[in-house]
């Protein structure tokens, strides 16, 4: 039987039905990775980024009071993190764009180690492994060919010497 144009698909029908009653299917490519709560920023990112525009701010706020004698200056510290943290989460939404989750923080793991900041993670090992231990038989080929024997004549090559007949 066949359905007309405008008819619905029977399959697509009860998919609608189905997330109408509320069991949609569940989105499970984000089941492993931290929610984004500010253009792409996750929350420890916010939190790290905010304690060091916190801490930033603050010395900044003082430097301020100190040379001008005023105390409101350290009302810097409330809106300059705010700030800093809109414009890093920008700035984070370019770096994260088109990569895959946890890349730039594997990235700047790896800088932070090969400048000696903290130990790797990972392996870093560029050039041949070794099992660790020895073999108790060599790899090497028990026959010795010296320079003074000639070498064997295959009997499949055709050299001239191959060729001659022979006297029995």
């Amino acid at each position: 039987m066949a359905t007309r144009k405008n008819e619905t698909p029977e399959h697509l029908r009860l998919a609608d039905m189905s997330s109408r009653e509320g069991a949609a299917a569940p989105i499970t490519d984000r089941v492993n990775v931290e929610p984004a709560i500010l253009n792409g920023m996750t929350a420890s990112e916010a939190k790290l980024i905010g304690l060091a525009a916190f801490v930033l701010s603050l010395l900044l706020a003082s430097l301020l009071v100190a040379a001008t004698g005023f105390l409101q200056c350290l009302l810097v510290t409330l809106f300059l993190p705010l700030v800093i943290l809109w414009f890093a989460s920008k700035y984070l939404a370019k770096i994260k764009r088109n990569r895959p989750d946890g890349y730039y923080g594997q990235a700047m793991h790896l800088w932070m180690s090969r400048r000696g900041l903290t130990s790797c993670r990972y392996l870093q090992h560029d050039g041949y492994w070794s099992l660790g231990r020895t073999l108790p038989f060599g790899l090497t080929s028990p026959f010795k060919v010296t320079s003074n024997e000639p070498p064997l004549s295959s009997p499949l090559s055709h050299s001239p010497s191959n060729l001659t007949a022979d006297p029995s």
